[in-house]
């Protein structure tokens, strides 16, 4: 209760500071006054029935018949789910499961049943995704964009690079941050179970053809009593941009810091015939402190024309990683560096006239992690890719059809060999992406789409093969066939089906544990603490369907359900991957009140724990409930929303990974935000 008492008394004493000089933030000119709307429109991305419409020209873009395989999040819907980080929303994504395994790679997205997505922030390619994506600022975030694979052929590399996990790259997650289209300012805070905080402030303005928005944030958690999972993040983030109809772009810089403890799991195996240890939490001491981020973006836009437009981006990213462990048994502390660093460059050019769209662009990535990232520390890891890509579509038939082919070819250099570490000077064979689409207006109200795709990918770092020779790169053929019909606002159905043929895709085996030499199909690297996984190459057939219903009903109500299945011919895979998922949104307004609920569903599944022998323990199987009630009202004139929110109703302690442990959700949990605008 004082802790309790003193977040309150913070939170009146800034309510009180920001009043008395709300006068010197409220001096606004009268050009200002004038661009009270957003001139940007690159920022507000118009949405029917959740699928993105952003300009041709925009650098994220998509093909009409990728569109129906594209998920909007706009900010009133991120915040209507009231997330804690990004990963709740990703959650709520078809076909996407969502794994927590409490270590060094916090978390994983498994979609479709295999790969993960890579995050672009407001231009910057984040690779290491499973641990910045925990500390990005929900309440900074304008949208996000989940593009999937076979439609992301001009974003980005779908093959895996510069990542310390994870296969190939399924898609991009495009995030961009809140700009600001006229003078603004507020201030978030909330508190939670387990000691949980938020505080997250920010001031912005528009000034003619100028804009910036900061932002800071400090988001902190002590955690369940003795399961070590406490954290701690502050980060301080910048937009500024500059629009004209001649020239327009903008800027972004990001820099968090903080602490995470690696959450202990819940032994469920016993060594051997000893049973003592069962039920109880693992020793392991591990956590990361501190871990320090920066990011930086520059995005630059010419219009040559109303038919041409050039883009061009230069990112660069860094990620200082200091891990300290040790052992709730002993005291024995070691400690150990993962700092990395990456950079690209893209150029492209979009040619958009009579219902022509033609898109043609190159990118370089470099990626640099001198004393290697978990699981494989003590490797330095050295590589740049340079790729090129073409993409044309053609509008036909008055726009009710469309159709679009594109290549991409993506090569790496090795400063470092991926296998030893040692100094090199080689280059990888080239791998190639390739896509055919098409979508046809059937009537005002059906839309079908289809399309092709073609990708090659090459092994990931956390995976060996049992006798330490190289796989082959696999080969991926995807199929995908939609339907969309936007028969009324209150009834929006689509439906998608999928049909994967993959060469020598990477699945479990078993090898030697080089610590035990039992026989595993992973180990845990005791350098590092992660999970290595014995794979070798099959033919593998991943089939599955995807479908959902939106809209709103008498206008106060808005809701969105979604359900997935997936399966594959491989044995091993099959059992590790939940064949069955479930989403849903709904949504309620009325007058200043409004109350949303979020729902999902995941399948049973296995996995394998061979950390502790080959055995296999359920996981998924699970039904997870999530709340928010509020009330928007105003103080002094000034605009002011209460939140009241509850997580995991249902105190369901779940978990979606064993490794040392089952690493499970801590539970119920709830808390009250407040909301105040400055202006």
């Amino acid at each position: 209760m004082v802790y309790i008492g003193k977040r309150f008394l913070f939170y009146v004493f800034m309510l009180v500071l920001i009043f008395s000089f709300q006068d010197v933030f409220a001096q606004e000119g009268e050009e200002q006054k004038k661009n009270k709307q957003n001139l940007y429109n690159l920022e507000e991305i118009p949405v029917t029935d959740r699928r993105a419409a952003e300009p041709v020209t925009s650098p994220y873009a998509v093909t009409e018949s990728s569109k129906l395989q594209t998920e909007v999040w706009t900010k009133e819907e991120i915040e209507a789910l009231h997330p804690e980080t990004v990963w709740d929303v990703l959650e709520q994504v078809p076909g996407m499961e969502v794994t927590f395994q409490g270590r060094q790679h916090l978390n994983f997205s498994n979609v479709r049943g295999t790969g993960n997505y890579r995050v672009i922030l407001d231009g910057v390619y984040v690779s290491s995704v499973d641990r910045i994506a925990t500390t990005l600022p929900v309440d900074a975030i304008e949208s996000m964009t989940i593009v999937r694979d076979a439609t992301a052929l001009t974003l980005g590399p779908l093959t895996n690079f510069g990542a310390g996990t994870g296969s190939s790259n399924q898609g991009f997650v495009i995030i961009k941050t809140k700009r600001s289209s006229k003078l603004e300012g507020g201030f978030v805070g909330s508190y939670g179970t387990f000691n949980t905080e938020k505080e997250h402030i920010y001031q912005g303005a528009k000034i003619g053809n100028f804009d910036y928005r900061i932002a800071a944030t400090n988001n902190r958690t002590e955690g369940r009593d003795d399961w070590y999972n406490a954290s701690d993040n502050k980060s301080l983030l910048f937009r500024g941009g500059y629009t004209t109809k001649a020239f327009y772009g903008d800027v972004l810089f990001y820099n968090s810091r903080g602490m995470r403890e690696f959450q202990r799991g819940v032994i469920l195996k016993p060594t051997g015939s000893n049973w003592s240890n069962v039920g109880k939490l693992d020793n392991a001491k591990w956590k990361i402190d501190p871990m320090d981020s920066t990011m930086v973006a520059v995005n630059l836009n010419k219009p040559w024309s109303e038919a041409q437009t050039t883009s061009f981006n230069y990112a660069y990213n860094s990620l200082q990683v200091h891990t300290v462990q040790g052992s709730f048994a002993n005291s024995n502390v070691s400690y150990s560096d993962q700092d990395s660093r990456e950079q690209s460059v893209s150029l492209r050019h979009v040619i958009n006239s009579r219902g022509h769209v033609f898109k043609l662009g190159g990118q370089y990535f470099n990626y640099v992690c001198p004393d290697g990232l978990a699981p494989n520390t003590g490797k330095r890891v050295d590589e740049s890719m340079y790729s090129l890509f073409a993409q044309d579509e053609y509008h036909l038939l008055n726009n009710r059809m469309t159709i679009d082919a594109g290549v991409r070819m993506d090569k790496k250099h090795y400063n470092n060999s991926p296998v030893t570490g040692a100094a090199v000077d080689e280059w990888a064979k080239e791998t190639w992406t390739g896509a055919l689409g098409a979508s046809y207006k059937l009537t005002d109200i059906f839309i079908i789409t289809g399309r092709y795709a073609y990708s090659e990918n090459s092994l990931s770092s956390n995976q060996v093969s049992s006798d330490g020779s190289s796989l082959p790169p696999e080969k991926r053929s995807r199929l995908e066939a939609g339907i969309l019909a936007n028969i009324h606002p209150f009834f929006n159905p689509w439906i998608t089906g999928y049909y994967y043929d993959t060469k020598d895709q990477k699945v479990s085996t078993t090898g030697t544990d080089p610590n035990t030499g039992a026989t595993v199909s992973s180990y845990i690297d005791p350098v590092t603490g992660e999970e290595v996984n014995f794979v070798t190459a099959a033919n593998v057939i991943t089939k599955g369907v995807e479908a959902g219903i939106s809209g709103n009903i008498f206008k106060p109500f808005t809701y969105r359900l979604q359900y997935t299945y997936v399966t594959t011919n491989d044995a091993g895979t099959n059992d590790s991957i939940a064949h069955h998922l479930v989403s849903a949104t709904v949504g309620c307004k009325y007058k200043n009140a409004f109350a949303n609920l979020s729902y999902r569903y995941v399948g049973p599944h296995d996995r394998s724990s061979s950390p502790a022998g080959i055995i296999y323990y359920e996981l998924g199987d699970y039904s997870r409930l999530d709340a928010n009630v509020g009330y928007n009202f105003k103080i002094l004139d000034r605009d002011t929303r209460i939140t009241v929110y509850g997580k995991n109703l249902g105190n369901k302690h779940y978990a979606t990974r064993y490794v040392t442990g089952a690493y499970r959700d801590p539970g119920f949990q709830i808390g009250a935000e407040l909301a105040l605008s400055f202006f």
